[in-house]
């Protein structure tokens, strides 16, 4: 009798805690769920245009006088590495860039990658001067852009697989705590059993 209380009181602790689990789960990446909902819904309409906080501008700098002298080829990473530094000093903003030297016109090109944007700075060194053309395809764009991972950063995408991980837990946890409830279980069962047909369903329809 003894065991069996015992029992019965670590499975309502279990439920407890799956209970627990499963809410905060649900509200730790509530405003990401939300996210990534409204976002996959935009995705799938790009015929849903905005051009809300669109820019595109094209500037002209002097070339510093530190980064005037044409660099060997040992010395172009730094080269790279020392112009990107000075170009997000005076605004660029971007994740990661790379570089293209043309050793018969003496030019660099120096591209810069962001969500919904990009920014290209050409380096022209026998007029000591940089062109810079910086475009932004507006906040839509860029949310579909952060749905995607595009261009984000290391830190983004591991806040995307993160929240994918607490929303399997979320679901998992859902599916284990409708299977403690007899009542109701079989209409979750049925339901879940519903979507899936319906996915498989999509698709092979999708395909005729």
């Amino acid at each position: 009798m003894l065991n069996k209380n015992s029992d019965v009181k670590r499975k309502g602790a279990f439920n407890r805690l799956m209970r627990v689990a499963h809410t905060y789960s649900a509200m730790w990446v509530l405003v990401l769920l939300l996210f990534f909902s409204v976002t996959g819904i935009t995705l799938n309409h790009p015929e849903w245009q905005s051009q809300l906080g669109a820019t595109q501008s094209i500037s002209v700098y002097p070339l510093p006088e530190t980064l005037r002298t044409w660099p060997t080829v040992a010395e172009q990473a730094a080269y790279t590495d020392a112009l990107a530094t000075w170009l997000l000093g005076q605004g660029v903003k971007a994740v990661s860039w790379q570089s293209r030297f043309d050793t018969d016109e003496l030019a660099l090109e120096l591209s810069f990658k962001r969500p919904a944007g990009y920014a290209l700075a050409i380096v022209d060194f026998q007029h000591q001067e940089i062109e810079l053309e910086q475009k932004f395809s507006g906040y839509l764009a860029l949310l579909n852009d952060l749905h995607k991972g595009r261009d984000s950063g290391l830190l983004w995408r591991w806040l995307i697989d993160i929240t994918a991980i607490a929303c399997l837990f979320f679901a998992l946890t859902g599916f284990y705590l409708l299977l403690k409830m007899p009542s109701k279980k079989s209409i979750g069962n049925g339901l879940a059993l519903l979507g899936g047909m319906m996915a498989v369903l999509a698709y092979l329809i999708s395909l005729h």
